[in-house]
C-alpha cells in the first residue's frame, strides 16, 4: 500500500526543470518571431510613408519648375554650368531677371544648384537674390538626400543635350535627372519662347 501511494505522488508532482526550460525556450522563440514580424511591419510602414513623402515633394518640385519655366519674362536670361567636385558633378541653373518665387518681386536672380554634403550625397538648394538689394538673399533646401542631380539643356542648333548653356537665347527644352534613395527620375520641361526670342528669330522666307 505504501509503495502504491509513493508511486502516485511521483506521478502527480510538477514539471521537471528540463520541461520548464523547454517551455521557456519555446515562449522566447515565439516572442522573437512576433517581435520580428512587428518590427518588419513597422519598417515597411515607415518605408511607405517615406516613399509617399518623397513622391509628394518631387511632384511639388516639378510643378514649381513647370510654372517657373512657362512664365519666364521677355527679359529673362538662363545660364547653366556644371563643375566637378571630386567624384561628383555639381550643376547650377541661374535665371536672371525673373520674379522671386517667394514674394513675386521682379528682377531677381533665381538659382537651382547642388552642393556636396559631408559624408557623401548631394543637396539641392533654391536661392533668390534681388538685383536692387543684393543683401536680400533667400535660400532654402529642397532636397538633401540625393545621390545624383543633373540639368541638361537641348541645343536646337546641334540637336544635342549639353550641361553648359551660356547663350543669350533660351534652350527649347530642359532635362532634369534626379536620383533619390535609389529611385531615379527624369523630367523634361519645355521652355516657353519669350518675346525677346520671338523678335530675334528671322522670319521664314515667303513662298
Amino acid at each position: 500500500m505504501m509503495t502504491t501511494s509513493f508511486q502516485h505522488r511521483r506521478q502527480c508532482r510538477g514539471f521537471t526543470l528540463l520541461e520548464v526550460v523547454i517551455v521557456l525556450a519555446i515562449v522566447a522563440l515565439l516572442l522573437s518571431v512576433i517581435y520580428s514580424i512587428a518590427q518588419g511591419t513597422l519598417t515597411l510602414a515607415d518605408n511607405i510613408r517615406r516613399a509617399q513623402s518623397r513622391d509628394s515633394r518631387q511632384q511639388a518640385f516639378t510643378g514649381f519648375c513647370e510654372h517657373l519655366f512657362t512664365n519666364l519674362p521677355a527679359t529673362a536670361v538662363m545660364k547653366l554650368r556644371t563643375t566637378q567636385d571630386g567624384g561628383q558633378y555639381l550643376t547650377q541653373l541661374d535665371l536672371e531677371n525673373v520674379p522671386s518665387p517667394f514674394d513675386g518681386s521682379p528682377n531677381c536672380l533665381v538659382s537651382l544648384f547642388t552642393e556636396s554634403v559631408p559624408g557623401g550625397g548631394l543637396r539641392l538648394r533654391l536661392s533668390c537674390r534681388k538685383f536692387a538689394d543684393p543683401k536680400q538673399s533667400v535660400s532654402v533646401v529642397l532636397f538633401e538626400d540625393l545621390s545624383q542631380c543633373e540639368w541638361r539643356a537641348f541645343n536646337p542648333a546641334t540637336r544635342q543635350w549639353t550641361t553648359i548653356w551660356d547663350k543669350p537665347s533660351q534652350p527649347l527644352l530642359l532635362e532634369l535627372s534626379l536620383t533619390q534613395a535609389n529611385d531615379r527620375r527624369h523630367w523634361t520641361f519645355w521652355i516657353a519662347p519669350n518675346e525677346a526670342v520671338a523678335l530675334s528669330t528671322p522670319n521664314p522666307p515667303s513662298s
